[in-house]
């Protein structure tokens, strides 16, 4: 199924360079309007070998149900897809990936079969559906979560919320490869017991061909977060379709894992976020070695963040740099980064103003350093739309 990209292209440009208080260089790179070039970047952001970035919006495009939109490397934006639920999907929230062809590829959380879709946007921006989730009450995979990974066959993987064939009242939610002739294949199905419930991608792969996630709920069910049972877990899927678990959270140690681990391919270990637990419910930041032990490198405090996200990002001298979505000085969420030691230092306090606020997604990093990211909400003319923003450390 094919839709048309819509023509609309935003030709307004806005970059509002921002002191943050400890002296980084902070730039808006867009503010989105919430109309025509979307609203509400909640993914996060994708950067190809030219310096152009990718990115879907939640909200807003000419139906008020999301765009996908790019930023070249001059600065300007323009939308290459506007969403319509009922037809071409609508409320991406999840990141995009690239194949060698230019096609960008992500899910959006409802489309024509009420449950959301994988898709396809080609360079000339047109839309294929690759797969439609059903809605309803039955053991089908449905709502897929976070983004995509692709393997050097073209077949996706990704996982659902809800669906499968566990306790949960809808599903615990499962693992599934997406083939290049459009079959779903459900890899597992989570229980809701040991080995956690409602997973949310993306997955990330070893050289081996095993596939890493998180599980936000489950594992030990007398840890409770929100209205479901357990803290979460991270687990390990081999290409045999076994799941390990690699680590059950209890609360003090991280609770709640955010998706998109962060996997060292030099030395072999796991990093990640929790948006709860800890010593004060702020999250933490953890890692998983090479031999499966277990760290919490940062309890977060509230004035340095809170609630951080995945996407982490390290460099060459094993720093870890991310984004928490709220805390800070004025509650509105920071930018970090922290040394190997576990000490945290704030690069920027987001305060709601052209600087944004809650960057709901991790952050990507250049070659020569410089952090990218989005924030789902601004005080644009006092709107709140989100923005596109740079720092250099």
């Amino acid at each position: 199924m094919k839709k048309r990209v819509s023509a609309t292209i935003f030709l307004l440009v806005l970059a509002v360079t921002v002191p943050s208080a400890q002296g980084q260089n902070f730039t808006a790179l867009h503010e989105f309007n919430g109309t025509n070039d979307g609203a509400n970047p909640e993914a996060k952001l994708l950067r190809d070998a030219a310096g152009n970035f990718y990115g879907t919006t939640f909200a807003g495009g000419s139906n008020g149900e999301g765009t996908v939109y790019k930023i070249d490397s001059t600065g300007t934006e323009s939308v290459l897809f506007t969403f319509t639920a009922t037809v071409s999907g609508g409320f991406p929230a999840s990141s995009l990936i690239q194949d060698q062809a230019g096609n960008l590829y992500g899910t959006a959380d409802e489309g024509p079969g009420g449950a959301g879709v994988v898709f396809k946007i080609s360079p000339e921006g047109e839309e294929t559906i690759l797969f439609a989730f059903q809605g309803g009450l039955g053991r089908n995979a449905r709502v897929p979560s976070g983004g995509l990974l692709m393997d050097k066959s073209g077949n996706l993987y990704g996982a659902t919320l809800f669906g499968g064939n566990g306790n949960c009242q809808l599903g615990c939610g499962t693992i599934y490869r997406l083939d290049t002739a459009g079959k779903l294949h459900v890899l597992y199905s989570f229980s809701g017991g040991a080995d956690g419930s409602q997973p949310f991608g993306p997955l990330v792969p070893d050289a081996n061909g095993n596939l890493y996630g998180v599980a936000q709920s489950g594992g030990d069910l007398a840890c409770s977060e929100h209205s479901q049972a357990g803290c979460g877990t991270v687990f390990r899927l081999a290409s045999n379709g076994r799941l390990t678990v690699l680590h059950t959270f209890h609360g003090g140690d991280g609770a709640t894992p955010q998706p998109d681990l962060l996997l060292d391919t030099v030395g072999g270990n796991l990093y990640g976020a929790t948006g709860r637990g800890g010593t004060s419910e702020n999250g933490t930041v953890f890692k998983i070695s090479s031999n499966g032990k277990y760290t919490v490198l940062h309890r977060f405090t509230g004035t340095d963040g809170s609630t951080p996200n995945g996407g982490l990002v390290l460099d060459e001298a094993g720093n870890l740099f991310g984004t928490a979505q709220t805390g800070g000085r004025g509650g509105d969420g920071t930018a970090f980064a922290m040394n190997p030691a576990g000490q945290v230092k704030v690069l920027h306090h987001f305060n709601g103003d052209l600087d944004g606020a809650f960057p709901l997604a991790g952050l990507i990093r250049d070659e020569v350093g410089h952090l990218y990211g989005t924030a789902v909400s601004n005080g644009l003319i006092g709107q709140q739309n989100g923005d596109v923003f740079e720092i250099r450390p």
